[in-house]
């Protein structure tokens, strides 16, 4: 019941708009409503449900409480307005976007299939339930042909699941598209802390883009419910990044006046003033009419001070690492083998560019991950996994590169190790890193 209308569930098109004012019934007569007075996009519950179209994702488009924080109530309702507007972005479903296609070019080698795997009773649930929702959304279809990968169902962090394929044996013999992805570091320092910052997710962004008729067959996939091929775009191929990307640049590129970064289905929309972030919204709305794609309420944020983008925070002091996942990183148990360690050292390097000497306090740890070494804990290790943990707990805030300021380099070395970092101020006292570098020296550069 959002937007004064009443929707109902078996026919997601029909929407009936409040009535005011009716008169009550008097002498058990009934009482006759003018449907004239209605809006002209309403639909009356006689009309006929289309295929294909879009059904609402969310029933409340209303701001949440962090969403805001900053604006009085006429400017909060101005917002909200917008966004019931243009609520068809927030829906699931329709047709795929008309402005790319996904290629597969693998030559003249023969079709590639493998066996499925075993799943257990309740994943077989979660997957037939999953291929259902597929079907009716016509993402799917199904097929009897040569290709066949194995299902592999991937959890999400709401608790849902994610159907993926497994597709390596395709991606080996297909033929890389060279496209660009931006440069994640570059995306955060240009993501410089406004007023008014939004965030937009692409509601299953792959799925919006269209398959190539002559290479739907390729994306075949096996499962104990049979064989299906994707109509649309799915997880897990070679070069589908490359094709998302494509499409977001293109997005992109018709808003020359909007401050917007765009991150395969991740965007911010930056704007000084609300009134800026106003139109903004509203061009941005409008290029994702055009291009038929819709976004995913649950995760977007609207009118923030501070918003999470790229897993890190922009807020008016700089870039801020999550502090959910540092939590996860102190709850990390000491490694009992290379394989815990790898994928220690793998996630606190993510963060390295918050940690002075990174490479440095890590060597012990890093020399554990050369082959021939032989495997001991000491007291040497525990101390370098501590204080990497440590480092984490309140880490330094880096600052966004301002190009009118003068840059300063401070360099450091020892006899296995570089360091340096970026800073930039006004003066010394202002002085605030921009990036923490650093690395192991070869066995060429020690002696």
């Amino acid at each position: 019941m959002h937007s004064n209308f009443w929707y109902f569930g078996d026919k997601p098109s029909c929407r009936i708009p409040f009535a005011k004012d009716i008169p009550l019934p008097t002498n058990n007569n009934p009482v006759e409503i003018n449907r004239s007075s209605c809006p002209t996009n309403s639909i009356t519950s006689d009309d006929p449900v289309q295929s294909n179209l879009v059904v609402p994702e969310t029933n409340n488009l209303c701001l949440r409480v962090e969403e805001g924080q900053n604006l009085d109530t006429e400017n909060k309702n101005r917002l909200t307005a917008l966004l019931n507007e243009n609520e068809e972005i927030f829906r699931l479903g329709g047709e795929p976007t008309p402005y790319v296609k996904h290629y597969m070019n693998t030559g003249d080698h023969p079709p590639v299939a493998s066996t499925p795997y075993r799943l257990s009773p309740k994943k077989k649930e979660l997957l037939r339930t999953e291929i259902d929702k597929l079907l009716a959304n016509d993402v799917i279809e199904e097929c009897e042909l040569p290709f066949a990968a194995p299902v592999v169902l991937v959890p999400k962090p709401n608790g849902d699941i994610r159907l993926c394929i497994d597709y390596r044996k395709l991606n080996a013999i297909t033929i890389p598209d060279k496209y660009p992805l931006p440069l994640m570091d570059t995306l955060l320092h240009d993501a410089k802390s406004t007023a008014f910052m939004s965030t937009l997710d692409l509601k299953t962004g792959y799925h919006q883009i269209e398959v190539n008729p002559d290479d739907k067959d390729k994306t075949v996939f096996v499962c104990p419910f049979g064989t299906f091929r994707y109509k649309r775009m799915p997880f897990g191929l070679k070069n589908a990044p490359a094709t998302f990307q494509r499409l977001m640049d293109q997005f992109r590129s018709g808003l020359p006046t909007v401050n917007i970064l765009v991150y395969l289905h991740d965007i911010i929309v930056l704007s000084e003033t609300f009134e800026q972030h106003i139109q903004d919204l509203k061009m941005v709305f409008d290029r994702l009419r055009k291009f038929k794609l819709c976004v995913n309420r649950e995760k977007c944020k609207f009118a923030c001070a501070h918003v999470k983008y790229l897993g890190l925070w922009i807020t008016p002091k700089g870039i801020e690492v999550d502090q959910d996942k540092v939590a996860a990183i102190q709850n990390i148990p000491c490694p009992r083998n290379v394989k815990q360690l790898q994928s220690f050292l793998q996630t606190c390097s993510w963060y390295r560019k918050f940690i002075p000497n990174f490479s440095d306090i890590a060597i012990p740890l890093s020399n554990l991950t050369k082959k021939n070494i032989v495997w001991k804990w000491n007291e040497q290790e525990q101390q370098a996994f501590q204080t990497l943990k440590q480092s984490l707990v309140i880490p330094p805030v880096l600052r966004q590169v301002d190009p009118t300021k003068p840059f300063i380099i401070r360099t450091d070395a020892s006899g296995y190790a570089l360091g340096a970092v970026l800073l930039q101020g006004d003066s010394p006292a202002d002085e605030r890193p921009i990036e923490y570098a650093s690395r192991l020296l070869s066995s060429a550069e020690k002696n």
